[in-house]
């Protein structure tokens, strides 16, 4: 089992690693290659076999957790670079790790390493949860079902295992239950990828792709209207206004059905995200108050909540995404150039 897990998770880092360069790519061939490197520290007798190589094996095993972090929450953040910040998790574990196979405190820190990749698998299923309804990619929110079943396996099976034998050291009898379930995982994972389009490891707004300018062709012909009421919908009635607004709100007001509109979102407009499209056009209407001079002195926070936003905080993180400026620095520069 241990074998053909090695091999799984090989191939499926072959399978994630096809196509352009994503942080979704990146951070899931390194866990694949973390699982992979686990699944070998887990069979007994193979250092002197692997030689210098062991202790590169060693470390990508005790950053398998904080790998796979990254991976989920780059797969599903739609991030359009890699950000160091993403693999401090990964590092903290290995760090862990080294001082605890060094013998210092060794009981506590292994434990301590085991409960910190929990934490961050409960954080992925909350990630993945939690986006579901706002995902527009048909492929990917298919696949948030299989990462959540991941995730909670590799949670109880692996970490729960470590942590048995850490506390009871009943390694004979748990071990099979750890290398059957890493088994699964890695010919779970090749024959979802497998099947998946081949977009799904984008980022961000993207132009279609050639098989979706194909589809485009042919849905455009009864999407055209809906895409015309839908931009009538946004650009007078301001709809997007509406800080609860939902897809399904959404749909519901367009009279049509979900999926239709999540196809027209994603596959015409090329956005990934319900909420990213909606923060459009609330960016939108927020830069045209902040260079209008008659609204120079409506406070910022003002601005921001009557486009949409909830509160100051996630608008000006979305501003200085979109603009490279703040909020007042924008405004300061409008003035300038009407000055």
């Amino acid at each position: 089992m241990r074998g053909g897990a090695v091999g799984a998770f090989l191939g499926l880092a072959l399978v994630i690693g096809r196509g352009p360069l994503a942080p979704a790519r990146v951070t899931g061939v390194l866990f694949c290659l973390a699982a992979a490197a686990h699944t070998l520290t887990q069979q007994g007798g193979l250092a002197p076999v692997l030689g210098a190589a062991w202790p590169a094996v060693w470390a990508f095993s005790a950053m398998g957790a904080g790998l796979f972090w990254a991976f989920a929450t780059e797969l599903f953040g739609d991030r359009s670079r890699l950000r160091p910040i993403r693999l401090a998790p990964a590092a903290l574990l290995l760090i862990v790790a080294v001082f605890a196979a060094s013998g210092v405190w060794p009981k506590a820190l292994w434990l301590a390493h085991n409960l910190v990749g929990a934490a961050l698998m409960a954080h992925v299923l909350l990630v993945v949860w939690s986006g579901w309804r706002n995902d527009l990619v048909e492929s990917r929110r298919r696949l948030r079902g299989p990462i959540l079943a991941a995730a909670a396996v590799y949670t109880v099976s692996v970490i729960g295992v470590q942590i048995s034998e850490i506390l009871w050291r009943p390694a004979d009898a748990l071990s099979p239950l750890g290398a059957a379930a890493l088994l699964a995982l890695g010919l779970a994972g090749i024959a979802a990828l497998l099947q998946a389009d081949p977009d799904l490891f984008a980022a961000g707004t993207t132009a279609p792709s050639a098989a979706q300018e194909a589809e485009t062709v042919a849905l455009s012909a009864e999407d055209a209207k809906l895409a015309e009421r839908l931009d009538r919908l946004m650009r007078e009635d301001r709809i997007y206004r509406d800080e609860s607004l939902s897809i399904s709100a959404l749909a519901l007001r367009l009279s049509v059905p979900e999926y239709r509109l999540r196809r027209l979102i994603n596959r015409q407009l090329g956005h990934r995200n319900f909420n990213a499209f909606i923060n459009q056009w609330r960016l939108a209407d927020a830069r045209q108050a902040l260079a209008d001079p008659a609204e120079r002195e409506v406070p910022i926070s003002t601005i921001a909540l009557d486009a949409g936003f909830q509160s100051l905080g996630p608008f000006n993180r979305a501003f200085k995404a979109e603009t490279g400026l703040t909020p007042s620095e924008y405004r300061t520069q409008a003035a300038r150039a009407d000055s």
